[in-house]
């Protein structure tokens, strides 16, 4: 993106133009603004890879409102537990006891 008073070349996220100082424009500031920092990705990065470790990159995106930050916050400390909790479900209530089952059917066929 270029400067719509002098030309000059844009940094991104940009709120003034570091050659003239002339404030830009709102669309131009949301266009400067880093494609990591795009609602879609920055969802789609919390609820299917990062869980409670893409918040970060939540509170730092622009382009959400803070009402919006807090309540996906409150949805992914909610998706975290839940996923924390089917791990525990899976691992010690049915993995474990299956092998050790499992492991005396073996011993006693011998």
């Amino acid at each position: 993106m270029r400067c719509p008073k002098c030309n000059h070349k844009l940094v991104m996220g940009a709120k003034f133009c570091h050659q003239c100082g002339a404030e830009l424009p709102p669309e131009i500031v949301e266009k400067t603004v880093n494609w990591y920092y795009d609602p879609v990705f920055v969802l789609l990065a919390i609820f299917l890879a990062l869980a409670v470790f893409g918040l970060p990159l939540l509170w730092k995106s622009p382009r959400f409102e803070v009402w919006h930050k807090v309540v996906v916050s409150i949805l992914t400390v909610i998706y975290t537990a839940v996923i924390l909790w089917f791990t525990y479900y899976l691992i010690f209530v049915i993995f474990i006891p299956y092998y050790r089952e499992l492991g005396t059917v073996l011993d006693s066929a011998t």
